[in-house]
């Protein structure tokens, strides 16, 4: 893929981002906040803009580019297949921080990356209620709402914002084992940030607002886009433990620089979990 195609397949998937943006901006024109069905627990929540917003992204880039695969978050949750091919795949969450869109949390989002030959090409993550659209396509750097966005320099722990999430599952002792690195991180740091997230909270990294993020159990579709974003930002993507990042195992730390990343990865552990 030549970088004139890619910048226009940028443009045409950035255009329908922000058109499928305007659809789940309706669902809080009413008083009453959007109703929403269970998924793998009480906490994981699904609403039809998930679905609406899903079935308006995989229907117009199926029309636009009929060769390209997906892996969608609902498609997924219906029984649909996870399989990351060498194909130009694109990786989409129509809303990623649906408990957060659902109380009227603002920070909730679109993410849609593309990827050929298992490498991500482009990556666009919609903040919907603040109006940003963090970007990048491979090799050309990172933006919000075309303005470029660096990673801080930040190389102390003592010195550094970190975020970090929950999640939608309720295991005991998966909840424990986030408590613990929770605990210990913010003995070390300013603070701990969980705003709900993943997507968002990778492309604070990128940005600079926040220092380096720890995730345990997101899914390839929740920071698929953002990885990308900070990449391109300047920023160090990697398993928790140090080792290069698999993008299907649900795992992952992004630092701002590399002697963060040293600092952080003695202090996480391991949780098993299934790939995706």
């Amino acid at each position: 893929m030549n970088k004139i195609t890619t910048r226009q397949i940028f443009k045409n998937a950035c255009e329908l981002v922000v058109s499928s943006g305007k659809y789940v901006k309706s669902a809080h024109i009413a008083s009453t906040k959007p109703s929403s069905d269970n998924k793998e627990s009480f906490a994981d929540l699904v609403t039809e803009y998930d679905r609406g917003t899903e079935k308006l992204l995989i229907g117009q880039l199926s029309r636009c580019y009929p060769a390209h695969k997906f892996i969608a978050e609902e498609m997924v949750a219906d029984g649909g297949e996870c399989n990351l091919t060498n194909e130009p795949t694109w990786i989409i969450d129509p809303i990623d921080g649906t408990t957060n869109f659902v109380h009227g949390f603002p920070a909730y989002c679109i993410s849609v990356g593309l990827f050929v030959e298992k490498d991500p090409v482009l990556g666009i993550v919609y903040d919907i209620p603040n109006d940003k659209i963090y970007s990048a396509i491979k090799g050309e750097g990172a933006f919000c709402n075309g303005r470029v966005i660096k990673c801080s320099s930040t190389t102390d722990l003592n010195s550094s914002l970190i975020a970090a999430g929950f999640g939608p599952q309720r295991k005991t002792d998966f909840l424990r084992f986030k408590m613990g690195i929770m605990n210990t991180l913010v003995e070390k740091c300013h603070g701990i940030r969980c705003i709900g997230s993943a997507a968002l909270d990778i492309c604070h990294v990128a940005a600079g607002y926040i220092d380096a993020n720890v995730q345990f159990g997101p899914h390839i579709w929740d920071y698929a886009a953002a990885h990308l974003i900070a990449l391109e930002a300047g920023a160090v993507c990697s398993a928790p433990n140090g080792q290069p990042m698999n993008l299907l195992s649900r795992k992952l730390l992004v630092c701002s620089t590399d002697e963060l990343k040293d600092q952080i990865v003695p202090l996480l552990g391991d949780f098993p979990l299934p790939h995706d």
